[in-house]
């Protein structure tokens, strides 16, 4: 073999090398969009799916009264650990509003804005309503 034939093969197997492990790293991993993710509409979904919170740019580190404009907990609370409260009263209304803010940022047909008005004035009733609408739709 000559030597500009070890040098060509040389180039096609470390190219080789190369390009192998990025094609297989670029399509094994996912990536999460509404496209391709079916969501779902409880807080059960959302507690267990906080990878899916990013995909609809939601941080569930971010305050809880703060996203709602409300002053509910002291000491604050984050939107994951409302979505996990127990109970009823207040602790219902982060779990419901929480999940259903989640749901309105991905359904079309439901306003965000509408969501977190109703946390912030403590609707419970149509956080429930709504949550129990989405579900029947899904």
């Amino acid at each position: 073999m000559n030597l500009t034939k070890i040098v060509l093969l040389s180039l096609i197997v470390i190219s080789l090398i190369i390009i192998i492990p990025i094609i297989i790293v670029s399509t094994s991993q996912p990536t999460l969009s509404i496209e391709n993710t079916e969501f779902g509409c409880t807080p059960d979904f959302w507690k267990n799916n906080l990878e899916l919170w990013r995909v609809v740019n939601v941080d569930y580190n971010a305050d809880f009264d703060e996203t709602f404009g409300t002053r509910y907990f002291e000491p604050k609370i984050t939107l994951k650990q409302a979505i996990n409260l127990e109970g009823g009263g207040l602790n219902h209304l982060a779990v419901s509003g929480t999940a259903a803010y989640l749901d309105s940022l991905v359904n079309p047909y439901a306003d965000s804005e509408i969501l977190r008005e109703h946390v912030h004035d403590n609707h419970i009733h149509a956080l429930d309503a709504f949550i129990s609408l989405c579900e029947e739709n899904t």
